[in-house]
């Protein structure tokens, strides 16, 4: 296993398995800024087993893996080899995409050994007339001095496991675009919300509110400006955890739905 030492070189060993012309099965899509994080933080390893680049992002508490495969045989004997040689470290896999693609793969985990820990399905809310203005005075956008509490707030409450929390230099970098939302109540934080915006889209990444702030509005106060936000772009979207009913409910009164799109986290933990 070797520390990834920059972006060029994560991007030639992807495509060293992509010139092999014998089928590309990946979990790992490239994020310049994301993943340039990672190698500055130095978290950022790969390795080659067969025709398979792992790319392992490391946790102090657990590994974040992604493979790059010519197929799912060659990933399934290539897998089996890398998590035997790595059995005393806990793994997170995602495996993303529609249901037609995500189950053979699902299946031929669980055949090696793996659990599915928690699985995500992806919403989306086309942009339309409705008017979600806000008049609230205390939404605010965060400062980078911010960021240190979000942060805390995010490790406390959010699953790592399951969530794949951003590291601060990535807080800041939404803190600098305007893309953390904060409401503050008698000089707390009692709730936040974070997102990506790009011509068309707007992406809700992290959606919280302080169990001392329930039953407030905080959290509906937040929503209404992320739609203020996105009211140029064609539609909305987010992750949410399949068996997280009560935040279901809340997306699907907003006007959400359920798209055929699927994140089903896989472990080696028992």
């Amino acid at each position: 296993m070797e520390q990834v030492q920059s972006i060029d070189q994560l991007r030639a060993l992807i495509g060293e398995v992509r010139a092999k012309r014998q089928g590309f099965v990946t979990n790992f899509y490239l994020d310049e800024f994301k993943h340039d994080v990672w190698i500055a933080q130095g978290d950022c390893f790969s390795e080659k087993i067969g025709d398979t680049l792992f790319v392992i992002r490391k946790d102090h508490a657990f590994w974040n893996v992604f493979y790059n495969s010519t197929s799912l045989e060659q990933l399934r004997n290539d897998l089996s080899l890398f998590t035997k040689d790595n059995s005393d470290c806990s793994m997170m896999f995602d495996v993303i995409g529609r249901d037609i693609q995500c189950q053979p793969v699902v299946t031929m985990m669980e055949g090696i050994g793996f659990k599915n820990m928690a699985s995500l399905v992806r919403m989306m809310r086309p942009t339309d007339s409705i008017d979600y203005t806000s008049d609230a005075s205390d939404i605010c956008c965060a400062t980078i001095d911010d960021v240190p509490g979000v942060s805390r707030l995010l490790h406390q409450y959010f699953d790592a496991r399951v969530e794949q929390l951003p590291y601060d230099a990535e807080l800041m970098d939404f803190a600098r675009q305007g893309h953390v939302l904060l409401c503050k109540e008698q000089e707390r934080m009692a709730g936040f919300l974070i997102y990506e915006l790009n011509n068309t889209t707007l992406y809700l990444r992290y959606w919280f509110t302080h169990p001392d702030f329930r039953d407030k509005k905080v959290g509906s106060r937040l929503l209404k400006r992320f739609f203020e936000e996105g009211k140029d772009t064609k539609r909305q979207l987010l992750w949410v955890i399949r068996t997280n009913e009560n935040a279901i409910k809340r997306y699907r009164h907003y006007g959400f739905s359920d798209e055929n799109m699927f994140d089903y986290i896989m472990t080696n933990q028992q």
